[in-house]
């Protein structure tokens, strides 16, 4: 069946479930606008939709009432074929999730190929509030074709789908296919819902033309109907001492001399223990952490210094970071503090892709820590001392020397000589960021030319929505953490240059990061997210990767920088959604510890499940749970990075 919109043909299919089989209905009655109804083989069940025109989108109501427990599916696609469709599913869908470059068998990957793996399938369908907005969308040479749901329709939870080769598709009543993707490496049986009587509505949207950054104004104009700002009661300034006194009071280990991660497993252990002691560089410790830390001196002035005299200030962690400078092959070692005599082998070496090499993520994540620390300290009129800089040129300098012509920097290095080992990955525009202020500190014109050529590089996978090869435990898969160092990077140059090509970088690259960023509230499974127990609301919050199928502090570093953006445009959408991000870290700090039942305020764990997704956590007496006992500092650092940025911004400073 076809109905036509926008001058544009567009099929549409139906299927039912009846008995845990799928049948497709053949005959339907009706038209599009004025209804389409169906029954079953044996009239037990009936079905309809009907279009509405609205603006600039189709408006779409489809119920069914059955004898028997049902869900309906129903799937478009354009009449007229124009080239390979591009899927998209937010968080969990991007093309083929990156598939010719990573190991099959660890997440969902749309394809065709390698169908022996599990995790490998040319249909993937989704609770629908897995996805930080919920739509299904193919991007053609023809144009953006895209479809919402509403996620619940009273208990029931509705479902998003892409199938190969150019179908989208919603479904009334939820089927997670071919399996539930809970845990990456880990699937787990197909769940569903199923009911005698729903109703659910939507939208159907297409955009003419062949940009797939079409998708952005779909996402916009959802998020004008959804969005709904979490609520906190507490000060940035208290937020800052909260996770100040944690990091200090908890993290800090005196035996080991070191800041760690701990864990703990309520109801039946309820000490938070250490687990692994915090001393990469970067992206998990380091600079991530030493960055905050300044700045608290500035937020929580002589109280900051009283809390630090008894762990380590972030200016002792530039130093370690300085002092594991590599002459050999230019570079930082990838952790302070050897394990099993390795200077460059952290916990991340044994997913496979990066061990006996140095990383760009950590080295770029530390050096662009080390640099806006930097940055800071001298604007403030403060000391620091030159080694961090002298050193951190020589870093930028040796990134540099083996730049590409095309701008790329590389994802892995030699430790025995300067040398990019694998070009592949996203990862490497932390030195973008890096370099930026490498710019700002020595007006050295090479800096700017750098990071100007590794931007436009960049810049096409964040166009064309498929930034891949950042964490080093995902596989190279499809992520939100390298477009961070993007946004961060194209601010600063917006800010120091004025170019207008730098705020159009910056805002692709929020809008790339919205295509992660929650813009409603969901329904979490378990507690402490689920209602019986909080109000938590997902909106605002970011999930990282394809292969990590949960909110993440992470996404909280750029949240000053999407302000910047809403101001630079003057742009009430872009401030909303950086305010968003803001509001969910702090309500969702406030759980601590009424409703997390461990810990204390300024703890936060670096899990939050909104959705089904690794939801794995369990109580000591086996209770599900949808987050994680486990501690991380790292992402609490994110977290003390954000609240100590907005109480300097509100207060003028």
């Amino acid at each position: 069946m076809q109905f036509e919109y926008k001058n544009t043909r567009i099929e549409i299919e139906f299927e039912y479930v009846k008995e845990n089989v799928w049948i497709p209905v053949k005959e339907a009655q009706g038209d599009a606008y004025s209804g389409i109804h169906f029954s079953d083989y044996d009239n037990q069940g009936t079905y309809s939709l009907v279009l509405e025109k609205r603006d600039k989108r189709l408006f779409y109501r489809v119920s069914f009432e059955a004898k028997y427990p049902t869900a309906l599916r129903f799937k478009l696609r354009l009449a007229e074929k124009s080239g390979e469709a591009f899927h998209v599913i937010p968080c969990n869908i991007f093309g083929n999730n990156n598939e010719p470059f990573v190991v099959p068998g660890e997440f969902p990957l749309l394809t065709n190929n390698n169908n022996r793996y599990f995790f490998c399938s040319p249909k993937w369908e989704f609770r629908a509030d897995r996805a930080a907005m919920p739509i299904s969308a193919i991007c053609t040479g023809q144009g953006v074709l895209g479809l919402s749901v509403e996620p619940y329709s009273g208990e029931v939870h509705n479902g998003l789908l892409s199938e190969l080769p150019d179908y989208i598709g919603v479904s009334l009543g939820y089927t997670n296919y071919p399996c539930t993707a809970t845990c990456k490496r880990i699937p787990t049986p197909s769940t569903y819902d199923r009911a005698y009587k729903a109703e659910t509505s939507g939208y159907i949207y297409f955009f003419e033309g062949s940009d797939r950054r079409l998708i952005h104004e779909i996402v916009r104009m959802e998020y004008e109907d959804r969005h709904e700002e979490p609520c906190y009661k507490k000060t940035y300034k208290e937020a800052a001492r909260g996770l100040l006194e944690a990091f200090v009071k908890v993290n800090w280990n005196k035996e080991e001399g070191e800041y760690t991660n701990v864990k703990c497993k309520p109801p039946l252990d309820m000490e938070l223990k250490p687990w692994r002691n915090v001393v990469e560089i970067g992206w998990t410790g380091g600079g991530v952490l030493a960055y905050p830390l300044v700045l608290t001196r500035e937020v929580l002035r002589n109280e900051a210094d009283e809390l630090l005299n008894e762990a380590m200030s972030g200016e002792k962690i530039i130093d370690r970071i300085t002092d594991s400078y590599n002459e050999q092959s230019g570079l930082y070692n990838d952790i302070m503090t050897p394990i099993d005599g390795s200077n460059v082998n952290g916990w991340w070496s044994g997913f496979g892709l990066t061990k006996d090499c140095h990383c760009s993520y950590t080295n770029g994540s530390a050096l662009h820590y080390i640099l806006k620390t930097i940055r800071y300290l001298k604007l403030k009129g403060k000391p620091y001392d030159k080694r961090w800089l002298e050193t951190a040129l020589k870093v930028m300098d040796t990134v540099i020397l083996l730049q590409r012509e095309d701008g790329n920097y590389g994802y892995t290095y030699s430790v025995e000589k300067p040398k990019v080992l694998d070009w592949d990955g996203f990862a490497g525009c932390w030195f973008a960021a890096a370099g930026a202020y490498c710019y700002e500190l020595t007006h050295d014109e090479k800096y700017l030319e750098s990071v100007d050529k590794a931007l436009d590089y960049y810049y096409k996978d964040v166009r064309n929505l498929c930034c891949s090869g950042t964490p080093m435990d995902t596989w190279k898969s499809v992520d939100e953490e390298g477009n961070l160092s993007f946004i961060r990077a194209s601010r600063i140059m917006h800010e120091l240059t004025g170019n207008d090509k730098y705020l159009d970088y910056l805002k692709d690259g929020a809008d790339y990061e919205f295509l992660w960023r929650y813009g409603y509230k969901t329904r979490p499974d378990f507690a402490p997210l689920k209602k019986e127990y909080s109000d938590w609301n997902s909106c605002g919050g970011s999930v990282t990767s394809v292969s990590n199928p949960h909110i993440h502090p992470m996404g909280a570093i750029v949240n000053e920088d999407i302000l910047y953006l809403g101001n630079s445009l003057n742009d009430e959408y872009y401030r909303l959604r950086g305010q968003d991000g803001i509001s969910w870290l702090m309500q969702t700090l406030e759980l601590y510890p009424e409703k997390t039942g461990y810990g204390r305020y300024g703890v936060l764990s670096e899990r939050w499940c909104p959705s089904d997704g690794l939801t794995v956590e369990r109580y000591s007496d086996g209770r599900p749970y949808s987050s994680w006992f486990s501690y991380n500092l790292w992402a609490a650092a994110d977290a003390l990075e954000n609240v100590c940025e907005s109480f300097l911004r509100e207060n003028g400073e």
